[in-house]
């Protein structure tokens, strides 16, 4: 696996991660969910800014989780979506109940 889709996943799973919010590779929202033809030069200036932070050291963090935080394209919603090889199923995170 390679490519901008594996990079954004991993990179918002992490900043997710150090928010407190521990997901499998396999589940997705915001960013992760969309095509790399529908980033927007905003989208990746926002995925630089991340990454950018979490090479920084812990005074970064502030900042970081400012922007996980007000931003729904970061942020991980109360209900996302579980990729398998076979479908795709909706977690609600809140009420941990799958459809």
């Amino acid at each position: 696996m390679h490519g901008l889709w594996f990079f954004r996943g991993n990179l918002l799973r992490d900043l997710a991660s150090l928010n407190k919010m521990e997901l499998l590779p396999w589940d997705g929202w915001g960013l992760i969910d969309r095509e790399d033809k529908d980033l927007s030069a905003d989208d990746m200036a926002l995925l630089d800014r991340v990454a950018a932070l979490t090479l920084g050291d812990n005074s970064a963090f502030v900042e970081l989780r400012a922007l996980y935080e007000n931003d729904t394209r970061l942020c991980v919603p109360s209900v996302i979506k579980s990729y398998s090889a076979s479908s795709v199923q909706t977690v609600d995170l809140v009420g941990l109940a799958r459809s």
